[in-house]
């Protein structure tokens, strides 16, 4: 589908869609971009990139496909670099878990230049860098594309085609809605599951090391605790508002669970614990 890919992010989410666009013939030659050389030079000794560059001046000319899969506030100032190299029919995409802002800011910087279409697949790991990326990371797992009035029908296709090329189950979403949404199924969970590791640091029972104690469910709940801090920094404040608002929601369940135990009553945080299993048998 593409000559040249330029996947600025040699990460887990930039490394695994580099490596399904090669397993699935959608692409020519991959080419990187990132801060750290070590890692891009690790990206190219396993496989995900042909080359790599470094600075944006060398940012390649013919390329027909870039994906940002940066920290998403770096994503509008690194494609200003890139703009005096980039030409009219290069498809520019991301995959960032905050879309309303980088959408629009996107939108903003590219008027009457590439076409951009933003996308976030919905899949991951408590894992990070090249050697976590692997090519069928997206395989059956939701990708959302969230086009807007002013995205180029034909940008949208070719996006589309390619997610499911990758093997992703393709959805179009609006920018807000899917920043409404992934506040609560994905950036209040991490924020909580961070909280409770946070807890699990600053208390004390004696002088034992309670890390020590940990098992599987206390493992299990704060696996996502482990992700990149900066690019949940960014989402956080990028999608403050739903996040907030799910944390708000969280807090008056924390609640809940906290009077039921004061008040002794056993009906009512059973209750809790029953409307709880409910709901989670519902989650694929």
């Amino acid at each position: 589908m593409f000559r040249t890919m330029v996947i600025a992010g040699v990460g887990l989410i930039g490394g695994s869609l580099a490596l399904a666009a090669r397993e699935r013939g959608l692409v020519e030659r991959v080419v990187g971009y990132g801060r750290n050389e070590k890692t891009l030079r690790r990206g190219k000794k396993i496989g995900i990139l042909d080359r790599y560059f470094l600075r944006a001046e060398d940012f390649p000319e013919d390329t027909d496909f870039l994906v940002l899969a940066t920290p998403v506030s770096a994503i509008a100032p690194l494609t200003r670099s890139f703009l005096p190299r980039l030409h009219p029919g290069c498809l520019i995409s991301d995959v960032g878990s905050v879309k309303r802002r980088v959408v629009a800011d996107m939108e903003r910087l590219l008027k009457g230049g590439p076409p951009f279409v933003g996308a976030h697949p919905i899949a991951g790991s408590d894992q990070w860098g090249p050697d976590a990326a692997r090519a069928d990371l997206f395989v059956r797992r939701r990708c959302i594309i969230t086009p807007t009035r002013k995205s180029d029908p034909g940008a949208v296709k070719r996006l589309r085609t390619f997610w499911r090329r990758a093997g992703a189950k393709v959805e179009l979403m609006d920018a807000a809605l899917h920043d409404r949404v992934l506040g609560v199924v994905s950036h209040l969970p991490h924020v909580a599951a961070s909280a409770l590791v946070n807890a699990l640091e600053s208390t004390r029972v004696g002088s034992l090391d309670l890390a020590g104690y940990c098992g599987s469910g206390f493992k299990d709940t704060t696996r996502i605790a482990a992700g990149r801090p900066e690019l949940w920094r960014d989402i956080c404040l990028l999608n403050r508002e739903a996040v907030l608002k799910g944390l708000q929601e969280h807090a008056r369940g924390i609640e809940r669970f906290m009077d039921c135990i004061r008040r002794n009553d056993g009906p009512r945080l059973e209750r809790e614990f029953e409307r709880a299993l409910a709901t989670r048998k519902r989650i694929e």
